[in-house]
């Protein structure tokens, strides 16, 4: 958990006990994990393993227009760096974000999340490609069009 998310959560679980309300069902809840309370959160869908501010918004939005895929990993990378120096994140998080970003299809104009589900299968595969190529004609299985996002961790899943 992120240090300024742990002290927010601290702050509350004080709050809390101060007021005679203390127990397992006082945990603030925090629907999309990102360390952000639900009551505090301005968006609550954020996706997994994207870097949010304190309002519980992407730092690097997908949806940007960016100048190109490096500008949008450059963003991230930066963020990544920052939080690592000052403890805000650890080594294992800040691979997990940087497998997401790497694994999406921020920064491509013409690419989106396509699934492609084969058989009885409750888990499809995830693929970043063009728009025009994610065609069940094509791919030869069920296929889904996810839009922009990240193939990590994989949302094929029924």
């Amino acid at each position: 958990m992120r240090p300024w998310a742990a002290a927010a959560l601290a702050l509350a679980l004080v709050a809390s006990v101060a007021t005679g309300r203390a127990s397992a069902q006082a945990l603030p809840a925090d629907a999309d994990r990102d360390g952000v309370v639900d009551d505090l959160d301005l968006c609550p869908d954020s996706a997994p393993y994207e870097m949010v501010d304190a309002d519980g918004c992407a730092v690097c939005e997908c949806d940007d227009a960016w100048d190109g895929r490096g500008e949008f990993l450059r963003c991230v990378y930066d963020e990544v760096h920052a939080r690592r120096a000052d403890g805000r994140l650890t080594r294992k998080e800040a691979r997990l974000v940087t497998k997401a970003a790497r694994n999406s299809t921020c920064g491509h104009e013409t690419k989106v999340r396509c699934c492609v589900m084969f058989g009885a299968k409750a888990t499809g595969m995830c693929k970043i490609m063009d728009e025009v190529r994610c065609d069940e004609s094509l791919l030869g299985g069920h296929v889904d069009d996810l839009d922009v996002g990240s193939c990590f961790p994989n949302p094929c899943v029924e």
